[in-house]
């Protein structure tokens, strides 16, 4: 058993005071002349006598870790019974014919249109437009249609193949360039071909339009030049 066992009953008796207190338990005899000696100090007071439990022990609180479970939402657009296909160009599946979709490329531009003016002699080139006035005077040309072809023959005696022209435009042949005049012999018919010997030759720039049928594929015009006669064949369909 502790010494200090009965120290909060001794302290009791002392009224509270720790010198008493102490006299009390050091000197228990009362005939001790220091058990009840004179006590002129005031009195000493000592700790509560009511117990108080003290818990040092902290509970740690456990931090819960809530699980945030994000469920992904699928948004489903109805649209009209005639949208029946369904473009998948991006992450999800939905209709582009009803919404604004910005995930895919725009569409291609559209094609240009075909060219209505182009060059097929001497070698094919596509034209803005063709500037050509007839002149008063041109070379011998004779033209054939029939059902399925159509031809124009031109005389060009003495005249080299790169000084001549054949150009399409808006369903209208053009043949232009540098022909040979023979300014002895003067003006001929169209019918009549002109063949001489006269010197007196000078080249002269001429023009000559033909309208074509309008069932001519021109773009899959064939042109010749051979002993000096050009031949443009455009096939009819």
């Amino acid at each position: 058993m502790s010494m200090f066992s009965k120290f909060d009953q001794d302290l009791k008796h002392a009224g509270g005071c720790l010198h008493k207190a102490a006299d009390m338990f050091f000197h228990p005899i009362g005939e001790d002349i220091f058990h009840n000696w004179d006590h002129n100090h005031p009195p000493f007071p000592g700790p509560k006598l009511t117990k108080v439990k003290l818990e040092c022990k902290k509970e740690e609180k456990k931090e819960e870790k809530v699980e945030v479970k994000c469920e992904e939402t699928k948004v489903v657009v109805k649209c009209e019974e005639k949208c029946k296909t369904e473009t998948k160009c991006c992450s999800g599946s939905h209709c582009h014919c009803c919404c604004t979709c910005h995930c895919c490329p725009p569409p291609p531009p559209p094609p240009p249109p075909a060219p209505t003016c182009f060059r097929v002699y001497p070698c094919f080139k596509v034209l803005e437009k063709v500037e050509c006035a007839e002149t008063e005077w041109a070379p011998t040309m004779k033209d054939y249609t029939a059902d399925k072809v159509w031809q124009l023959h031109v005389y060009l005696p003495g005249v080299g193949k790169d000084k001549v022209f054949v150009d399409i435009c808006d369903g209208t042949l053009f043949v232009h360039g540098e022909g040979i005049f023979h300014t002895h012999c003067g003006m001929w018919p169209e019918h009549i071909e002109h063949c001489c010997d006269c010197t007196r030759k000078e080249p002269t720039c001429f023009c000559k339009k033909f309208k074509l049928p309008g069932d001519c594929k021109s773009k899959d015009a064939h042109v010749e030049f051979e002993k000096e006669v050009l031949v443009v064949r455009i096939m009819r369909g």
